[in-house]
């Protein structure tokens, strides 16, 4: 005989449902992040967010630090998928290709300050979510570097130099990009997608014959 969780509720399946209380969750995570910051964020007060019972929260997560290391998880990935479909619409030019995924990146967290507290600042300042952030800054070099097709033409020394460059540059971005979004720096994001472009090609082209 089927349990009561393993038949369907109206019609959505019992992972669909699943599905559903996580995504709840997680987006209840960005609110509190964004309105509470981390010394405000809760098991409860995401619960109450995200009008489900502590059960539900621990179906999905183990503890607070495991939802809050997804809910940075899921901004991140966001971010790279826009920046990697914009790298692959852009003519075959490292500069048009760096100002496309440059563009695209920080338009996920400049239309949603949500994203951006969460990926670059509550993540600079809380252990795991600090962890997290440099396992990031240090996966969207090596992100940067096997899709950005002409950097495919370096010799082995000099990738081993784009590497750390490209590292360099990531880490960069992000702090500009917070810096800008907080306030602390007044730059339009036109401003702020010329002077990246520049120095991540500046930095980063092959050099000549």
């Amino acid at each position: 005989m089927a349990t009561s969780e393993a038949r369907p509720y109206r019609g959505i399946a019992p992972e669909q449902r699943r599905n559903l209380r996580r995504r709840a969750l997680l987006e209840t995570g960005l609110d509190c992040l964004a309105e509470d910051g981390l010394s405000g964020v809760s098991v409860r007060s995401i619960c109450s967010g995200a009008r489900l019972t502590p059960r539900y929260f621990y179906e999905s997560f183990d503890d607070l630090d495991a939802l809050l290391v997804a809910v940075v998880d899921a901004v991140a990935a966001e971010v790279a998928e826009r920046a990697l479909a914009a790298i692959t619409a852009a003519p075959d030019d490292l500069g048009a290709q760096v100002r496309a995924a440059v563009d695209a990146g920080y338009g996920v967290v400049a239309r949603d300050r949500r994203k951006a507290n969460a990926l670059l600042v509550a993540g600079a300042g809380h252990g795991p979510l600090r962890d997290r952030r440099q396992e990031i800054v240090m996966q969207y070099a090596e992100l940067a570097l096997a899709n950005l097709p002409p950097l495919g033409k370096l010799t082995a020394t000099d990738r081993r130099r784009a590497r750390s460059t490209a590292l360099f540059l990531m880490g960069g971005t992000a702090e500009l990009i917070g810096a800008v979004l907080s306030g602390s720096l007044r730059l339009s994001r036109a401003r702020v997608v010329d002077q990246l472009t520049a120095l991540w090609v500046g930095l980063l082209a092959p050099p000549g014959p």
